[in-house]
């Protein structure tokens, strides 16, 4: 049996699901293993390429510190 290349995670507590959860306490993203070089993925820049934080940016999008953005990765379910 192949692996699958998509998980679910919880930005809150780092909890990993196989499939997306029914009675989870928060809202969980789908993440793509597939697409390593998703932008969703890198840290955030300025226009002149300085990071503005460490953080990936899924992780900021799902805390509610930068708008949901469709042209990056990773999605809220």
């Amino acid at each position: 049996m192949e692996a699958s290349q998509i998980f679910y995670l919880c930005p809150k507590c780092f909890e990993v699901f196989e499939s997306e959860p029914i009675d989870h306490q928060h809202k969980v993203i789908r993440i793509d293993a597939a697409s390593l070089n998703a932008a969703s993925r890198r840290p955030v820049a300025d226009s002149a390429g300085h990071l503005t934080s460490r953080a990936p940016r899924w992780f900021l999008v799902a805390t509610g510190m930068l708008p949901h953005d469709p042209n990056h990765g990773a999605v809220a379910v």
